[in-house]
């Protein structure tokens, strides 16, 4: 079942609304898993899929721009989540967020790292590509 499938754009914190020429934008899907076969859980109950829209002049990814606030948006918890994005300089391939966290003070902050889509995981998600 899917949750979401919009839009997110990151924009300039010092000029909201400004021409979204200049903002990056990701096409973001939300499945949830959970409601399928319950006889064939899925480890992770969620996947993101995350697709980038061209123009925007940072590079960057959705997970270490927008992850933070998507899982906010949703009340996502990072590990329950299978977050798969396709990246525009390397066509046709998915990659996998892998989310460490870091512990500051009070805060938990996660860096992320990509791996290679896992041919289990790209079945999962495929017929929402």
């Amino acid at each position: 079942m899917i949750i979401f499938d919009g839009s997110y754009m990151l924009e300039r914190k010092e000029d909201p609304g400004a021409s979204p020429a200049h903002a990056c934008t990701w096409h973001v899907k939300i499945i949830d898993f959970s409601s399928g076969d319950p006889m064939h859980p899925h480890i992770r109950p969620y996947a993101l899929l995350a697709f980038r829209k061209e123009g925007g002049i940072f590079k960057t990814s959705c997970a270490e721009s927008m992850g933070k606030r998507i899982c906010m948006d949703f009340d996502l918890n990072v590990d329950d989540v299978l977050w798969v994005e396709a990246f525009p300089d390397l066509p046709g391939a998915l990659y996998v967020a892998v989310f460490t966290p870091r512990y500051q003070e009070a805060d938990i902050h996660y860096s992320v790292t990509w791996r290679p889509i896992l041919k289990n995981e790209q079945a999962a998600v495929e017929p929402w590509c």
